[in-house]
């Protein structure tokens, strides 16, 4: 299962910021993101979610007024 967790970079080590339920010597991958990203990422997953199922909200304007509905 994948897991997002925050972790600083010191001395060539990743540290978790909170405790990870992971055995010794438990081979995974990392994906980098700079805070500043995520903040970014969040942002737009929080506006795109707003417009979930516009398709099924029986509006037929969508095409000509989609800035109204996504502004």
């Amino acid at each position: 299962m994948a897991e997002t967790i925050s972790a600083i970079y010191e001395d060539g080590i990743f540290k978790p910021l909170q405790k990870v339920d992971l055995p010794d010597h438990k081979h995974v991958h990392l994906i980098l993101m700079p805070d500043e990203e995520a903040t970014l990422l969040n942002a737009q997953k929080k506006e795109l979610s707003k417009i979930i199922g516009i398709g099924s909200s029986g509006k037929t304007d969508i095409a000509r007024k989609h800035d109204s509905y996504l502004y």
